[in-house]
């Protein structure tokens, strides 16, 4: 009587094939540099849209700045009787 579970007429050796492709063998190792260099790629990015937001908003700052200035400069100390007639007289102008 056999012990086996197999039939003893065909005896085949059990080799277990590879289930990736051979440069893929080794996933992980090429795991943490390619997360890096995307981490890398995300960073400059976001670093560069942030730039360009902080120019536009620098610039958007300066317009309101000048005309705040503008603003006060028609309208601002009415402590004479000079300053209340030249802000109507911008005030007329507009």
């Amino acid at each position: 009587m056999s012990l086996s579970a197999s039939p003893s007429g065909s005896q085949r050796p059990f080799i277990k094939r590879p289930a990736l492709t051979p440069g893929f063998k080794k996933p992980s190792r090429w795991y943490l540099p390619l997360m890096g260099a995307i981490a890398l790629g995300f960073g400059v990015a976001n670093y560069y849209e942030d730039q360009a937001k902080h120019y536009q908003y620098d610039r958007e700052e300066e317009d309101r700045l000048r005309k705040n200035r503008a603003l006060m400069d028609a309208y601002g100390d009415k402590e004479t009787v000079q300053d209340i007639e030249r802000a109507l007289v911008v005030y007329d102008l507009q």
